[in-house]
């Protein structure tokens, strides 16, 4: 028994010697396992931070594009109202932009419209020169007087007269129809324009319209008020006499006063002339083309834009 005791101890060591090794081996195994887990997680981490980064950084990029895109866009559309606003009273080749990164060309036609309109089209063409922005399209000029008075309108009321002579009828005739209307309370000391609106009497006297002649007529609308024009006092152009009141008002041209052009009514009116009335289709024709009378409106389906 004794020996057989002492063969065994060397091996009882032996074992406990392997076995701790191998428990150290292990656990040491078990700690490169966790640290390269921690390293690959690590690296994931960094992978997805990296990616994250370039990902901000990329919509960053295209919404800053996107917007200038939309910055240059909206100038250019800003340019072109700019444009269109000056073409209405000014020639193609006087057009001043405000912009000095978009550059244009016009090309302007010439028709004749209905009773022998003035008519005028533009193609207008805008890039902006730090982009792709371009954007094209075409206006019409007319006569916000689109026809002018017959003789017969001239001597008649006429019910339907807003209709004629503007397009309008008479409860949506007002003075914003007009591109630069001037609206006052009566004709003393009259501004120099091509329009004026009246609510009201009007009383005309030399000073009130020394400002105009054959070559610059005036429009003269009065809605619901008398008419007087004074001795010594040339009119020149269109004076109408609008009434929605059922009131008769009156127009007196004194001795000594003129009127060249016509002067016609959307109802019944008194009229006393001791001066001279004169229809004058060459005075109508000229008003009828004033540029402060014109307006300007986009051609349907031409708009164009690339950006």
């Amino acid at each position: 028994m004794l020996n057989s005791s002492l063969l065994t101890r060397p091996s009882f060591r032996v074992i406990k010697v392997i076995t701790n090794t191998l428990n150290a081996y292990r656990r040491k195994q078990q700690g490169f396992f966790i640290i390269s887990s921690v390293l690959v997680l690590l690296s994931i981490t960094a992978f997805m931070l990296t990616s994250v980064t370039f990902a901000v950084n990329d919509f960053q990029a295209v919404r800053e594009a996107v917007g200038i895109s939309q910055s240059r866009y909206l100038d250019t559309k800003k340019e072109m109202r700019n444009i269109i606003s000056q073409l209405r009273t000014q020639p193609s080749n006087t057009i001043a932009l405000s912009n000095t990164s978009i550059v244009h060309t016009i090309v302007s036609s010439d028709y004749r419209g209905d009773d022998l309109q003035a008519l005028k089209s533009f193609d207008i063409s805008l890039r902006h020169v730090k982009s792709d922005t371009k954007i094209n399209q075409r206006f019409l000029r007319y006569p916000s007087f689109i026809k002018i008075p017959t003789i017969l309108q001239a001597s008649t009321p006429d019910t339907n007269l807003t209709q004629w002579l503007f397009n309008r009828s008479a409860s949506a005739f007002v003075p914003n129809y007009f591109p630069l209307s001037v609206v006052a309370n009566s004709c003393s000391d009259l501004s120099e324009a091509s329009m004026h609106w009246i609510n009201g009497d009007c009383e005309l006297n030399k000073n009130d319209v020394d400002h105009s002649d054959s070559t610059n007529p005036m429009l003269l609308i009065i809605k619901n008020g008398h008419l007087t024009v004074r001795g010594g006092t040339s009119f020149y152009g269109v004076i109408i006499l609008l009434s929605d009141n059922g009131v008769i008002y009156s127009a007196n041209v004194q001795l000594g006063a003129s009127i060249k052009g016509a002067l016609t009514s959307s109802h019944n009116i008194t009229v006393q002339k001791d001066g001279p009335v004169t229809y004058s289709p060459d005075v109508l024709r000229t008003l009828q083309r004033a540029p402060k009378l014109a307006k300007i409106i986009a051609v349907p389906g031409s708009w164009h834009a690339q950006f």
